[in-house]
């Protein structure tokens, strides 16, 4: 067996659990679900944490054998074994993969931030001076109270 199968597999399986947390993740950020995203964040930690490992692992094997991680495909060509290769394709695959979830969920993260910071200056009636519905503690501003005309 080749040193790097087991590395490549167990990396994977890492990276397919963190695609689990990452889904969950949608739903809960879709749902707004403070709760279960602080309990994601924490195990989603411990999952990069171990991919951090496989990663050094990974590299150590380059500098070990004298090739640069874009040499590393074709040292694993190279090396004949189509078990290796596979276990490879699907390390990369569940990688990219994961980026494509992280950037979606990022992408959630922003749009959410946008909506809130377009809510807060909706309230705040920005850009519309004199006519603010809340003061900055929150309380109903006076000058957006209006007179009728009889009363002017």
């Amino acid at each position: 067996m080749h040193p790097l199968q087991e590395r490549f597999e167990s990396a994977e399986q890492d990276c397919q659990r963190y695609l689990d947390l990452l889904e969950q993740e949608r739903d809960a950020l879709t749902r707004q679900d403070m709760a279960t995203l602080e309990t994601l964040l924490s195990q989603k930690r411990s999952l990069a944490d171990a991919l951090v490992v496989h990663d050094q692992a990974i590299r150590h094997y380059c500098q070990t054998h004298n090739i640069s991680q874009d040499q590393l495909a074709a040292h694993i060509e190279q090396a004949g074994d189509t078990q290796l290769q596979q276990d490879y394709q699907q390390f990369l695959e569940a990688l990219a993969n994961c980026k494509q979830a992280n950037d979606r969920n990022a992408r959630l993260v922003h749009h959410s931030q946008h909506s809130t910071r377009s809510m807060l200056d909706l309230l705040r009636n920005q850009g519309e001076p004199g006519s603010g519905i809340y003061d900055q503690l929150g309380n109903r501003s006076r000058s957006g109270i209006t007179r009728n005309l009889s009363k002017a």
